[in-house]
């Protein structure tokens, strides 16, 4: 019984997309063989027949913006998202906090709230 549960624990083997990068689940993608007589270069795995048409035409994934290298090279994967929000939420909390704790005195907030009911009053 035990040895039944650890065959079927086994991880399926994911292969990934020579021009685009994502991942390719079994049963999935195409295979492009090189047809050449002696061929040196190894079989290609694509995800669909887009990416392999890409590649025919030598187009670099890097200008694709859909593709997993282009968003990768512009930080748009979702780790580079969690941190890009926590920076922000990090430089707001300090502008709120130098905000509220601005030391103001009467006088300074009189003389503001008159100025501001003095440039109301020239429109």
């Amino acid at each position: 019984f035990c040895t039944l549960l650890q065959n079927t624990a086994k991880m399926v083997k994911k292969e990934e997309c020579e021009w685009s990068g994502f991942a390719i689940h079994p049963g999935h993608g195409r295979k492009y063989v090189p047809f050449a007589f002696i061929s040196t270069k190894p079989v290609l795995t694509f995800i669909k027949a887009k990416c392999y048409v890409q590649y025919a035409r030598k187009k670099n994934p890097r200008f694709a913006q859909w593709s997993r290298t282009s968003r990768r090279l512009h930080r748009k994967t979702s780790a580079d998202a969690v941190v890009k929000r926590r920076s922000h939420k990090a430089a707001r909390s300090n502008r709120t906090y130098r905000r509220l704790h601005r030391k103001t005195s009467a006088d300074a907030v009189v003389k503001r709230r008159s100025h501001k009911a003095a440039r109301s009053n020239r429109t």
